[in-house]
């Protein structure tokens, strides 16, 4: 329903239901009743997510400490290669607005704008981007989207179809949100992706039948004002055709048996349940219902119209492509979702990043409308993006962590496609962003971790109430070894892994230097900042402690030199 806040009895075959959600059940805080008549109807229902379920306990301890048993990422297996096949469809740093106008060009700049995401992964900052673009903005907007992985590739063209060829706000924010997160979909959902947007790429498909099986070929799709063009070989327009209808034999019963093998395997209950003792009790709750269902609603939506495998996610009949720990909620930023209202069902993490999705959807919509905006997406490998769009240059470059030094570094990430930036003269503002996730952890080794232990603790305990040890593996002291990130001198060792790849010559021999005040995104946009004095400083903790992020993420924005 439209506000998201419906009644979890709620049936269209019950007329005394009055469908609003208007108060939470009192114990998890999870689900919404329009009355006590309905709560009671529903019990049988909700006990087993309500009051029979442990995770709800605040006293729940992981399996492994309960067992006395090592954990498996400890002492036990280290199942490594999980599931590993390198698909990753969802984000895992909160989207951010990669214009920032109103700190850069100002909000009603006169010129054309062009955007290049290098290595976009999902569509998230271009949804941000797209939604916090200030309505006096009127000039063009032109956005490169790229990613090396074809069935990413995939995905977000078929999103920015369901918008561009849908006049409804509200229904485009529907459809994307489910094609995107959902691993099931309704039936009208399926109906338009094997129709509507099938046809678009049948199309294509049709038109290179008797083409050899790398020959690339362009379309571009126009909708008034606004465009897109998708850039692929024919293996991958095929793929992308076969990926908008379910794989031949697949049941939703065996899409569910393949992904729930994944989501909640038991070898890997020792790692979920690890990031679960860092969460509130409703936040696990939320976060394993949303494992055992698979589809991005509130806690009390009904779901029985989600009965279609999502062909975008389910590939063939065997796999279920995304990692065991893959969360929509890591895409995102943990304080805007629990910041976001889901009435008075106030635990329900999930479903307030529904809520949160559905109304960025909606503006995104609208001021796309509204704007003469160009999308283009390619499938190369980033270090070869020259050879297709060196004829623009670029006010924005956001080339996610490809800058990292386990994939292309910082040297050949700026020989690459520190090039396609503009220069001063054509834009003083144009800004390249390089995301660097594992740099701090790069430089912090077992000799760091000896010499830093005990000043990180203490740290710690600032913010958190040391307990009693319950034993050799207690899930306590776990979790506070994962929380000394939070505390780390992450400037301290940022400084280093600077020296150590030699930044300063890069910024020499590429004519750019790193920016000393960031106009698009702070540097640790993560990092807590209150210190264990402050109002609020042990929330903002715990809340850094369950989002899955550890505040040693950094952002460098570099610019051409100017003079």
């Amino acid at each position: 329903m439209a506000s998201g806040l419906i009644c979890a009895n709620w049936s269209q075959d019950d007329p005394t239901c009055g469908r609003v959600g208007k108060f939470a059940c009192k114990y998890c805080l999870l689900v919404l009743y329009c009355g006590g008549g309905c709560q009671k109807a529903h019990w049988a229902r909700h006990k087993s997510d309500c009051r029979k379920n442990p995770l709800l306990n605040p006293n729940w301890r992981p399996r492994w400490e309960t067992e006395n048993r090592a954990p498996a990422f400890m002492g036990g297996p280290r199942l490594q290669f999980f599931n590993y096949q390198k698909k990753y469809p969802w984000g895992n740093m909160p989207a951010f607005d990669l214009l920032n106008l109103s700190s850069n060009e100002g909000v009603d700049y006169g010129k054309d704008l062009n955007l290049l995401f290098a290595a976009s992964g999902d569509i998230r900052n271009v949804i941000k981007t797209i939604a916090s673009v200030p309505d006096e903005y009127r000039s063009p907007l032109k956005f490169y989207l790229n990613d090396r992985d074809g069935d990413v590739v995939g995905r977000n063209a078929i999103m920015l179809l369901l918008a561009l060829t849908e006049d409804d706000p509200a229904v485009a924010a529907e459809n994307i949100i489910h094609t995107w997160y959902s691993s099931f979909i309704s039936e009208p959902l399926y109906d338009l992706l094997r129709g509507r947007i099938r046809g678009l790429v049948q199309d294509v498909c049709t038109k290179i039948e008797g083409k050899t099986s790398n020959a690339t070929l362009g379309k571009t799709w126009t909708f008034g004002t606004r465009s897109l063009r998708l850039v692929l070989e024919k293996k991958q327009w095929l793929d992308l055709l076969a990926s908008l209808e379910l794989p031949p034999g697949l049941t939703t019963k065996r899409a569910q048996e393949i992904r729930r093998s994944v989501t909640l395997a038991p070898e890997r209950v020792d790692f979920r349940e690890r990031r679960y003792f860092a969460q509130q009790p409703g936040d696990r709750a939320s976060a394993e219902y949303f494992r055992r269902e698979g589809v991005l609603l509130p806690f009390g939506a009904p779901r029985s119209s989600f009965t279609i495998p999502n062909p975008t996610l389910f590939r063939n009949t065997d796999t279920w492509p995304l990692k065991d720990d893959a969360d929509p909620v890591c895409g995102w930023r943990k304080t805007e979702i629990l910041e976001t209202s889901s009435g008075a069902a106030t635990n329900d993490t999930y479903g307030k990043l529904y809520i949160l999705l559905r109304g960025l959807l909606t503006r995104f919509h609208r001021r796309m409308e509204s704007l003469d905006v160009t999308f283009q997406l390619l499938n190369v490998d980033a270090e070869n993006l020259y050879d297709y769009v060196g004829q623009t240059s670029f006010d924005r470059i956001e080339v996610s962590n490809i800058s990292d030094a386990g994939y292309l570094g910082m040297a050949k990430t700026m020989a690459y496609i520190g090039r396609l930036l503009k220069e001063p003269r054509e834009n003083p503002h144009a800004t390249l962003v390089a995301l660097f996730l594992n740099a701090v952890d790069e430089i912090f080794d077992d000799d760091e971790k000896r010499k830093a232990i005990e000043y990180e603790m203490k740290e710690v305990f600032k913010y958190m109430t040391p307990q009693r040890p319950r034993g050799p593996y207690d899930a306590g002291i776990i979790v506070n070894d994962i929380a000394t990130q939070q505390v780390r001198d992450v400037d301290k060792y940022f400084e280093r892994y600077m020296k150590l790849h030699k930044f300063a010559e890069i910024a020499e021999y590429s004519g750019m230097e790193m920016k000393r005040q960031h106009t698009i995104i702070d540097p640790w946009s993560l990092r807590l900042t209150k210190k264990p004095h402050q109002k609020g400083a042990k929330e903002a903790f715990s809340t850094l402690l369950s989002s899955g992020h550890s505040g040693c993420e950094r952002y460098v924005e570099w610019r051409y030199k100017r003079g």
